[in-house]
């Protein structure tokens, strides 16, 4: 056995190299994409090994492995369940040098050969990996109970590595319980050397009263909560209620309460949602990845008010619930709450839309550019201050609400004076709920409350540095904080077959 002390330096290496590792899966994944290959292309990690080896001693006769990973891929086959992928990328270096290739395999075929030169990791020395792959497979299957990877990293995945003069094979994962797993091995002996999978904490609905210090109450604890809005003596949140660290739409709900979060009822949606509000009369909207509905009750799921082929990128309602959003580039709105839809094409990819009481299209581009729509096309509303770059922009009661570097920035969009409210942080991002706004600062460590009918100095509402804040709403004196579950590394304990 290993002391616990060389384990836990063997898993600060291993969350160094993870970062590596992940861009290997996704961008060396996406050279790899069809469905329906017959799994007799796939090859475990030492026969990947020893079709690389034969093309890098081609390239240098003293060409040695450094290190070997499976790679992410939608080919069919068995996707590591007997220890065999379609594709692995490997590096080979010249010992002595900063030569190296990096070789990737397809289909028993070499379809990666890139030479260069870089500063080397240490080397593995073949004869030294006793183990295959489909040896350790089996191992964390028996010990730990081991499960295919869904979401990201879909099946088994493998790495090796010389790590303090060790190599170490690890297969990637899922526990038992669907958390991202990583079981590490001496690929000389068989030991396990690291067990450890990502496990979540804190996640939930949080309550609390203005003017206080601290939260009055957490709800939902472990949950995703992606989304929460207030109406008249209502409140509405959704999620997921068993997220992992790469979804937050396994298990979506929809939860409705009329008593302040005291009692709860779920209500129907066809799909995970993606936004809800509440209109001046107390009916309820929602979006969902491609459809929106409205008058949604415990009784009734609504009625469909737009169904699209493409997914509804972003979403905005005026406080007269005026409805604008973006898909597949292009601007969907209603003036008659959904009864009539018109279209209009944007003059660049946009970051965010916008639409006024009076029916006011305005978008801020990618670049950073605020384009309101008029009877003549697109026309830049430009900043005051041209040093001023917009972080965020909303639009409340037709006025234009900018928050840059400066302060927050405040005009009426049929023009006149600009005004500027200073506030203590940077706000980067604006929340917009009815005529109430909320601004996060930088690393969403803080959430403020902007007042949008006079120039009051905003105002700090709660401290977030310790959660993942998704969204905010008020009502009365009740500040209700959505949060989503952040993960991390822990050891695992054995988990013996019965």
């Amino acid at each position: 056995m290993y002391l616990f002390s060389y384990g836990t330096v063997i898993i600060l290496r291993f969350l160094k190299t993870l970062s590596c590792l992940l861009v290997i899966f996704l961008v060396f994944g996406n050279l790899f994409g069809r469905e329906g290959i017959a799994s007799d292309g796939e090859v475990t990690l030492k026969e990947a090994i020893n079709i690389g080896l034969q093309r890098a001693k081609e390239w240098n006769v003293n060409a040695t492995l450094e290190s070997i990973n499976s790679v992410d891929e939608t080919m069919g086959g068995s996707r590591g369940e007997t220890g065999k992928r379609f594709n692995w990328f490997m590096i080979f270096i010249v010992p002595g040098t900063e030569d190296y290739v990096l070789i990737g395999i397809s289909e028993k075929k070499i379809t990666e050969f890139r030479p260069s030169k870089q500063t080397p990791g240490p080397a593995i020395p073949y004869d030294e990996i006793k183990l295959d792959s489909s040896d350790v497979l089996q191992l964390a299957k028996d010990k730990y109970g081991l499960k295919q990877g869904k979401d990201w990293a879909t099946g088994y995945h493998f790495t090796l590595n010389n790590i303090d003069g060790i190599p170490i094979l690890t297969v990637v994962g899922n526990d038992r319980d669907n958390h991202f797993t990583r079981i590490s091995f001496n690929a000389q002996n068989g030991d396990v050397v690291s067990a450890i999978h990502k496990l979540p904490y804190g996640g939930g609905l949080i309550s609390k009263r203005m003017g206080t210090d601290n939260s009055d109450n957490l709800t939902k604890k472990g949950m995703a909560i992606m989304g929460v809005v207030a109406g008249n003596n209502n409140l509405v949140v959704w999620g997921d209620k068993k997220p992992t660290q790469f979804s937050t739409t396994k298990q979506p709900f929809i939860e409705w309460s009329q008593n302040n979060g005291k009692i709860w009822t779920e209500l129907q949606a066809n799909n995970y949602v993606t936004h809800a509000w509440f209109d001046g009369n107390n009916k309820l909207y929602l979006a969902t990845e491609k459809e929106l509905w409205a008058g949604i009750t415990s009784k009734s799921k609504g009625t469909k008010i737009l169904s699209l082929d493409y997914m509804i990128e972003t979403i905005d309602y005026s406080i007269n619930n005026q409805i604008a959003l973006i898909a597949n580039g292009k601007i969907y709105y209603t003036t008659n709450q959904g009864e009539s839809w018109e279209q209009t094409i944007v003059p660049k990819p946009f970051y965010v839309v916008q639409i006024s009481d009076n029916g006011d299209l305005v978008g801020l581009t990618e670049e950073r550019k605020i384009f309101k729509k008029t009877n003549n096309g697109w026309n830049e509303i430009t900043m005051p201050n041209s040093d001023d770059e917009p972080l965020d922009m909303k639009v409340i009661n037709n006025k234009l609400f900018i928050t840059t570097q400066s302060g927050i920035w405040i005009r009426n969009l049929q023009g006149g004076i600009w005004t500027n409210t200073k506030i203590d942080e940077v706000v980067v991002k604006f929340i917009k709920k009815g005529e109430k706004l909320f601004g996060y600062t930088h690393r969403d460590e803080a959430i403020y409350s902007i007042n949008t009918k006079d120039e009051r100095k905003p105002e700090k509402v709660f401290n977030s540095v310790d959660f993942i804040v998704s969204d905010v709403d008020i009502m009365e004196d009740t500040l209700w904080i959505a949060t989503a579950p952040n993960y991390s590394w822990e050891e695992m304990t054995t988990q013996l077959r019965q």
